[in-house]
């Protein structure tokens, strides 16, 4: 059987040559870890520029890095997930607070699809569902899945070219201005956070809440956190940044998103509710 590509990243912005060893991981989906990255390379599932790599293989801005499907059997972790949307290419679903969405572990998104979603009828199908974006396990959310390799890769593409739209509804610390426009960079890539005020809840106790709809262009890790957190408005719940938390968990959840479908091109646009528990803070 011919190998199955699952994976793709082109290297944007890399200043010197490095190691794929160390590039690899956190900047791809299906290995978001350093050690999930070293032991595809070990299992000769890593092509670079269409060559398959060894650890020592050196990596520069514009190179190509595919991944092939494992042959490993996956394991399917049997949990409830709701799905928006589904059709034989792709899926939109939402991704429970303190679940991973993908990695090494059994209790993943990804193990979760088989049993959630319906088998696709197209000819270049995925062995499995493949989430084609990430959201942090402590986040909840709309997340999208690709069930064929034609989705997958236009997909990606439109998440490369940032074409997809996605909202997030926080609750920060401090009370907040109308309006704020977030550039800076996170370990030196480039990265901006566009938040809204929603309204400001006051607080004698805890110093004062807002609540923000943000919107993140590159989609760089953490980046709402990071950001939100570097203009003293903390998301609650967050452990990065422990503060005191008159809450449960984190405060942040993907409500809206917008893609350009792979086969029909039509514009798709995806809404869910925001969790109960932000009404209970907020009351």
């Amino acid at each position: 059987m011919e190998p199955v590509v699952v994976e793709s990243h082109i290297i944007e912005s890399l200043e010197e040559q490095v190691r794929i060893s160390d590039y690899g991981g956190p900047h791809l989906i299906m290995t978001p870890s350093r050690k999930a990255f070293k032991k595809a390379i070990r299992a000769k599932r890593i092509l670079i520029n269409g060559a398959v790599a060894d650890s020592s293989r050196m990596v520069k801005k514009g190179d190509l890095i595919e991944i092939l499907q494992s042959q490993e059997e996956h394991p399917v972790h049997r949990i409830k997930i709701e799905v928006i949307y589904e059709d034989d290419h792709l899926a939109v679903v939402n991704k429970p607070a303190g679940l991973l969405t993908s990695g090494n572990q059994h209790r993943t998104l990804a193990n979760a699809m088989t049993s959630n979603l319906q088998a696709s009828k197209e000819a270049a199908v995925l062995p499995r569902p493949n989430p084609v974006h990430r959201l942090d396990r402590a986040a909840s959310g709309l997340l999208i899945v690709a069930k064929t390799m034609v989705a997958q890769r236009h997909l990606s593409e439109q998440l490369s070219s940032y074409s997809v739209d996605k909202t997030y509804r926080v609750i920060s610390h401090g009370t907040a201005q109308e309006n704020g426009m977030i550039d800076q960079a996170i370990k030196g890539k480039a990265a901006q956070t566009e938040y809204r005020l929603i309204k400001n809840i006051p607080s004698n106790k805890y110093g004062g809440f807002a609540v923000l709809d943000v919107k993140i262009k590159q989609g760089r890790k953490n980046q709402i956190r990071v950001h939100l957190h570097s203009i003293g408005h903390t998301v609650v719940g967050d452990l990065l940044y422990p503060r005191d938390n008159p809450g449960k968990g984190l405060y942040l959840h993907c409500y809206a998103l917008s893609l350009i479908h792979p086969i029909t091109n039509k514009e798709m646009k995806f809404e869910s509710e925001v969790p109960k528990k932000f009404d209970r803070f907020l009351n």
